[in-house]
């Protein structure tokens, strides 16, 4: 069986693959919604809103991947997006997916 860390980083890089693909094509520095590109790719990353879900958003957010957008934070506690409704595509994940 996968452990849970190894999950979440598989599925944090199938996260960030489709966001890619659907939105950032390859530039840092691009708004994105992880949420809607979970959704429109069919991610088996389980629905959105998931621990499974969120575990690969936060794997994202160690890696420095994705970061959150200040200007669309949520209430603390809130525990979508993990306090954002939008992230920035980091350059850092375009390296992260070149490998």
């Amino acid at each position: 069986m996968i452990g849970v860390k190894t999950q979440a980083k598989s599925d944090g890089l199938q996260l960030l693959r489709a966001i890619d693909s659907a939105q950032a094509h390859g530039q840092g520095g691009v708004r994105t919604d992880p949420n809607r590109a979970a959704h429109d790719a069919g991610l088996e990353v389980g629905d959105v809103g998931s621990d499974r879900y969120h575990r690969a958003l936060g794997y994202l957010r160690q890696e420095s991947a994705l970061v959150g957008d200040e200007h669309t934070a949520t209430r603390a506690g809130a525990g979508q997006h993990h306090g954002y409704a939008a992230y920035f595509f980091t350059w850092q994940g375009v390296r992260l997916l070149e490998g």
